[in-house]
């Protein structure tokens, strides 16, 4: 800091005049003489800390990656694993993949380096609207899902009936990224790269401060329209979380009880009972991870609009923005590890589809017994009894 500011009650003040004095040869050294003492930390946490956060979310990001292109391979590569509920399955991983990919290094250098914002504006747009949108394609694949799940097992004549739907699943899950992408992109186009200091402090010369670019949601640099902001947020909040995880929650209350009655009335072969059950256990360990992980992050998004001291914004956004973001990009990599741990099925799929990639003379599923005539399947069951299928998604352990 310059000498003749050190003691000055009006330190801010002081440098704003003396810096540009000083260091009128170079604008990045009087950026940088003002904003090192009155302006934000560049980096978002103290070194210590920002070193575990960043060993974090690389044990993350190495962790998601793995396993979902491991569950893409074998969900596309393993016969064993063609079935109808892994196209959900792996819609899932792709969107979780995504997630991974485009967010979580941009989190990274930003927590190393708050400002000025190091590429183009319009990459900045872009992270948003891809994460905003690979989100709401993860809850309506769930909630999708769900859907036909409670049809197959309480309506299973309705669900005969909607055969040609579900042989078009391919078109369905295409257009629920076509709709996630078309009500993310006001985040995409809200959340940009702007300046915090429109001039120079001290003065209106309408000249921006240059290192102080930042990507950010436009609130910040728009004050005006915080009204605007406030019900975007509120409206995904509720269309693509609170009203989703209720329907699918209810749904499953449904399925739970249609279960436990059925067992009291007409009888079902145990294999049956077994794959509904143990889909319906997947379904609802994503649900529950899916909650877990994404209510800090409503609540660190939705905050901002309840509190107007600045202080206790920036002191809750500070530790809230961590929590909720490290569970943010936790939920990816708890899905790939929930498919190996209840499902026999995937892990001696992922199993083969490892070893092929280690012994290249060695086929996918070669040691996986497999037919398919016409519409019936013979699928092995984990007990290693053949069972005759005719509508997949009603008998037989699905992952």
């Amino acid at each position: 800091m310059l000498t003749a500011c050190k003691d000055d009650a009006y330190k801010c003040a002081c440098l704003a005049v003396e810096c540009p004095r000083v260091f009128n040869y170079s604008v990045a050294l009087k950026e940088e003489c003002w904003m090192k003492e009155c302006f934000i930390s560049k980096r978002a946490l103290d070194q210590s800390t920002l070193l575990q956060v960043t060993v974090g979310y690389i044990v993350i990001l190495l962790i998601g990656l793995l396993g979902n292109i491991l569950a893409i391979s074998v969900l596309r590569k393993h016969p064993l694993m063609k079935t109808h509920s892994s196209i959900y399955i792996m819609n899932l991983a792709m969107a979780d993949l995504i997630t991974l990919c485009v967010g979580l290094p941009f989190e990274l250098i930003m927590n190393w380096s708050q400002y000025p914002w190091p590429f183009p504006d319009l990459f900045c747009n872009l992270k948003a609207l891809i994460a905003e949108t690979t989100n709401y394609v993860s809850i309506i694949t769930i909630l999708l899902f769900s859907i036909e799940r409670y049809i197959a097992v309480c309506h299973p004549f309705v669900f005969v009936k909607i055969k040609p739907l579900r042989q078009n699943v391919h078109k369905v899950l295409c257009a629920a990224w076509l709709v996630s992408a078309l009500c993310a992109s006001p985040f995409g186009f809200y959340h940009r790269a702007d300046y915090i200091l429109k001039d120079w402090p001290g003065t209106k010369n309408n000249k921006p401060v240059l290192s102080s670019k930042m990507c950010m949601v436009a609130v910040l640099f728009d004050r005006s329209s915080k009204l605007m902001y406030k019900f975007i947020f509120h409206l995904s909040a509720l269309l693509f979380f609170v009203v989703p995880l209720s329907i699918i929650f209810v749904l499953h209350i449904l399925i739970a009880f249609h279960v436990r009655s059925s067992r009291k009335g007409v009888n079902r072969s145990d294999h049956v009972d077994e794959g509904n059950f143990r889909l319906t256990f997947i379904l609802v360990s994503i649900v529950i991870a899916l909650f877990i992980c994404h209510v800090p992050f409503q609540i660190q998004r939705l905050s901002f609009f309840y509190f107007e001291n600045e202080q206790v914004v920036s002191t809750l956004n500070q530790y809230l923005f961590f929590i909720s973001g490290f569970l943010f990009y936790l939920a990816p990599i708890v899905n790939p590890i929930l498919y190996n741990v209840v499902s026999a099925r995937f892990r001696k799929a992922s199993k083969d589809i490892l070893l092929s990639i280690f012994y290249s003379s060695k086929r996918p599923g070669e040691s996986i017994v497999m037919r398919r005539r016409s519409s019936v399947n013979y699928i092995i069951a984990g007990r290693g009894d053949i069972h005759h299928c005719n509508d997949e998604p009603l008998c037989g352990p699905l992952l």
